[in-house]
């Protein structure tokens, strides 16, 4: 049980303690103001280059008797919140008091600083309190800059096209994503296109222009870099691109046929050059004539009979209204009565210039021979002249009388005599006679002058080449749909590889020219066969029994790591000269 006086002093505690809790919060409530701050926290909001924040406003209000107070600010170094301004520094509740930044310097960042309001007493102890306050500095908008905002480019026809230029693109500040897209023509284009990423440094954009194929003028197109998040949107780039037309030409031996007899009717020229546009019009002697532009490269014209009615040079020009200049002329010749040789050709590969003792040439020209083709006849010895009743056609080379196998108007065929083989190394004279006799034509004359025949007679593409077939002995013409096995046998056929082994046909005399020999005859010269690129064995080079002095028949083997294709190159070597390179076979 409890002793009365154990409660009584337990009691005194209790009313002790109470006292002690009483005298504290009369102390609490007498020592702090009842002052509140409407609103609660101040937040600013500034991008460099753009107008300084508005003023905020908080209000310091308190119940009961009014309160005096005063303001400072205090902020982290280095700026101690310098940045921040009060419209009053002291004053007495309830009021409202202004609140200013100015960001202006400040780096991109956050920022804060401290009101301290401070009521001194009375009428209560001294109190303070602090209000928050936060400023937000952001970067200025970027904006999209580009080195250049016009391109120029131009292009005289048949001349370099024009150098690539650079520009340079750049964000002004925060990174950039942009995207370029070209208009204005095909001729325009930019790399890279599409989207590209603008961070801190530099972007190049490489712009060409290309004039191909576009005739003379002046074109315009646009390169436009849009970025949504730039200041400025987007930027247009004018691209113009001036064409000039290049001073046209005429290729030497650019003018076919290069010329007619005397008093023929209008002849329609062939003229091949560079530079022509369809307005280039050719004319002689200032009458324009009729034109047909072609190509680029090539154009029709029509000379009247009326010009072609006196024997002598004609001088062709050719005019564009936009080009600085006309052409040097070209000269189309009206000849006198006769015949008149253009060119003398291998045969087989049309190469120019060179004849070598034996050649298969074809003589190009006007008034060769009779109208209608005249062959040879077939079984007798070549003769020296067709055909062999009426006006008849004959070759002279060095003055020594070339057999023929046919004649024409334009054309004629013939084979170089064996004795000319005394010449080699020097130029001799071509005269062909049908009833007058045509202006000699110097040609030289080389040891060996080889070239392949082909199927077109073009001297290029498929060549005249059989497969053969050692197991049947059967032989089938090589082509795409019949090509030749590597490893297997073909036989082609060429001319021009100079003096054989037979003597008597190196002789020069009349018997040399037969269309049917005893027995095959070989060449001096050694002969090759490339396929491909790689050596193929030659089995035999031999003219075959039967044929016309001048053709070479070679047998050889496809190597057998030829690259199969259906234009495989094919090169004939005599005496280490080669063959035209446009030969090709078909090989599996």
């Amino acid at each position: 049980m409890e002793h009365k006086s154990e409660r009584a002093a337990r009691l005194r505690h209790l009313l002790t303690f109470a006292a002690l809790i009483f005298q504290y919060a009369n102390l609490a409530y007498a020592t702090a103001p009842d002052i509140t701050f409407t609103p609660a926290t101040l937040d600013f909001q500034y991008q460099a280059g753009a107008a300084l924040p508005a003023s905020q406003t908080f209000q310091i209000k308190s119940t009961g008797a009014a309160l005096s107070f005063t303001l400072s600010i205090t902020g982290p170094l280095p700026y101690s919140a310098q940045w921040l301004v009060l419209s009053a520094n002291a004053g007495t509740t309830n009021t409202s008091i202004k609140v200013y930044v100015n960001p202006t310097g400040l780096p991109s960042g956050s920022y804060s600083g401290t009101i301290t309001v401070t009521t001194p007493s009375p009428p209560a102890n001294a109190a303070t309190y602090s209000f928050p306050v936060t400023l937000e500095v952001a970067d200025a908008p970027s904006t999209l800059i580009a080195s250049a905002t016009t391109l120029t480019f131009a292009f005289v026809t048949g001349g370099t096209a024009p150098a690539s230029q650079a520009i340079v693109l750049l964000s002004s500040g925060d990174a950039l994503s942009a995207t370029i897209t070209v208009s204005g023509g095909t001729w325009l284009k930019a790399s890279p296109t599409g989207s590209i990423a603008l961070v801190g440094l530099p972007r190049t954009i490489t712009v060409t222009a290309d004039p191909t194929g576009l005739p003379p003028g002046s074109y315009t197109g646009k390169i436009t870099f849009a970025a949504p998040m730039a200041t400025n949107k987007s930027l247009v780039v004018n691209v113009t691109l001036t064409i000039t037309a290049g001073v046209p030409t005429i290729n030497i031996g650019g003018v076919w046929p290069p010329g007619v007899l005397v008093n023929s009717a209008a002849a329609i020229v062939t003229l091949t050059g560079t530079n022509y546009f369809p307005t280039s019009v050719a004319s002689i002697g200032g009458t324009a004539l009729t034109t047909t532009v072609l190509s680029s490269n090539a154009m029709l014209v029509t000379i009247p009979a009326t010009m072609l009615t006196t024997a002598g040079p004609l001088g062709i020009v050719i005019t564009t209204p936009t080009a600085l200049s006309p052409s040097m002329p070209a000269t189309f010749t009206v000849y006198s009565p006769g015949p008149q040789i253009w060119a003398v050709a291998d045969s087989a590969s049309y190469a120019t210039s060179n004849v070598s003792p034996g050649e298969i040439i074809t003589i190009f020209g006007i008034g060769l021979g009779p109208t209608a083709l005249t062959l040879y006849p077939a079984g007798t010895s070549l003769p020296a002249s067709l055909p062999a009743t009426g006006t008849a056609t004959s070759v002279a080379i060095n003055g020594l009388p070339a057999p023929l196998l046919y004649t024409s108007a334009s054309q004629v065929s013939c084979i170089v005599p064996y004795a000319v083989a005394a010449q080699v190394g020097n130029p001799v004279n071509v005269v062909l006679t049908y009833s007058t006799a045509s202006p000699p034509v110097s040609v030289n004359v080389v040891a060996t002058d080889p070239g392949v025949f082909s199927m077109d007679a073009s001297g290029a593409g498929q060549g005249a080449i059989l497969n053969y077939n050692t197991t049947t002995l059967d032989y089938t013409v090589n082509s795409s749909s019949a090509a030749a096995p590597r490893g297997s046998t073909v036989v082609l056929y060429a001319t021009g590889f100079g003096q054989v082994v037979d003597a008597s046909q190196n002789g020069g005399n009349e018997n040399n020219f037969i269309t049917t020999a005893q027995a095959p005859v070989t060449p001096v010269a050694t002969v090759t066969i490339t396929i491909g690129g790689q050596a193929a064995t030659v089995q035999t080079a031999v003219e075959p029994v039967g044929s016309v002095p001048g053709v070479l028949q070679v047998t050889a083997t496809v190597p057998s790591g030829v690259t199969v294709g259906n234009a495989v190159p094919v090169v004939l070597t005599a005496g280490g000269v080669a063959s035209q390179a446009r030969v090709t076979m078909a090989v599996k």
